[in-house]
């Protein structure tokens, strides 16, 4: 869960900020372009969603959810690295494609492990840690952004929220149930 939490304290405000700016200011694209590239990421969740339900549950299963958050995030630096719109497609549906995955993956370790008196707790408890630094990422967007740019932001929150939640992978007993 403090994986998660850094995690999204390093990208989401970044890519959920930035990216409509990069749209609008670096591409001098419109609100269309931008529709499209949220299009895309649906797209990439919903065929996400798709290929775990043909898959199945992986056997690795908190392995394939580590790799997939971790790439997932990692996609983000494309939103920094993009020159095109069509780009910025590509990198929000691989973004919400794996991030989609881990999640389903995720949601099924925990109705399969937590008994059902105790789901309704630990799955809000999840959230509220998880995302408990939301806040503090959108206020830190804007002034990062000012003193090293937008791009640069951007692709940095990717490969430090990609650092921290491949590294909860190596914490020793993660693996394990």
């Amino acid at each position: 869960l403090l994986s998660a939490a850094i995690a999204y304290l390093c990208f989401l405000g970044p890519a959920e900020v930035l990216l409509p700016y990069v749209v609008k200011n670096d591409l001098g694209a419109s609100a269309r372009d931008l529709g499209l590239v949220f299009a895309a990421g649906g797209i990439g969740a919903i065929g996400g969603a798709l290929f775990m339900g043909q898959w199945g549950h992986p056997r690795r299963d908190v392995t394939i959810m580590y790799a997939t958050w971790t790439v997932a995030t990692l996609a983000v630096a494309g939103y920094g690295l993009a020159t095109s719109s069509w780009q910025l497609m590509v990198a929000c549906l691989v973004f919400n494609a794996l991030e989609t995955a881990g999640t389903i993956i995720w949601a099924t370790i925990k109705q399969r492990h937590v008994p059902a008196s105790m789901l309704g707790r630990v799955s809000s408890l999840d959230w509220l840690i998880s995302i408990g630094l939301l806040p503090l990422s959108f206020a830190l967007t804007a002034p990062v952004a000012e003193a090293i740019g937008a791009r640069a932001t951007l692709v940095g929150a990717a490969v430090i929220g990609a650092v921290a939640t491949l590294g909860a992978l190596f914490i020793p007993g993660m693996r394990s149930i």
